[in-house]
């Protein structure tokens, strides 16, 4: 599956989530989610503002991110929206679907200006800091 195939069901897939209630839009919904422990899997447009892009890839605990596939237009569109740069999915049938469309994994530094590959990036279990292990 290509790139643009790869974004297509992406986009599709965020739509049926957000029919069935399980889409965070926006970047207080995200983080709100976030907050109350939900671990989602959070996407970013790949053309989000610098600073913004390292205010997304700092939130912690979550599943992973997908960057680098789509647009902010492209994710608004989809969603009916105006300006859209990040989503977030918390409900585990959906990210398993994301999942399946065969993004790979790839790590970003929250500080780094760089623009992550079209990918997933699995979160860190911070868990287990709080558990001292």
């Amino acid at each position: 599956m290509d790139e643009r195939e790869t974004a297509t069901k992406l986009l599709a897939l965020l739509g049926l989530a957000q029919r069935a209630g399980q889409l965070a839009v926006g970047a207080s919904a995200v983080e709100k989610l976030v907050r109350r422990g939900k671990r989602p899997l959070v996407v970013v447009a790949h053309d989000a503002g610098e600073a913004q892009r390292r205010r997304y890839y700092g939130l912690q605990p979550v599943r992973g991110f997908v960057a680098g596939l789509v647009s902010r237009d492209e994710l608004a569109a989809a969603l009916g929206r105006r300006d859209l740069a990040i989503v977030a999915v918390g409900d585990a049938g959906f990210v398993a679907g994301i999942d399946r469309l065969g993004a790979t994994a790839a790590t970003v530094d929250a500080r780094s200006d760089e623009r992550p590959q079209p990918s997933v990036r699995k979160g860190e279990d911070s868990g287990a800091r709080r558990r001292g292990r």
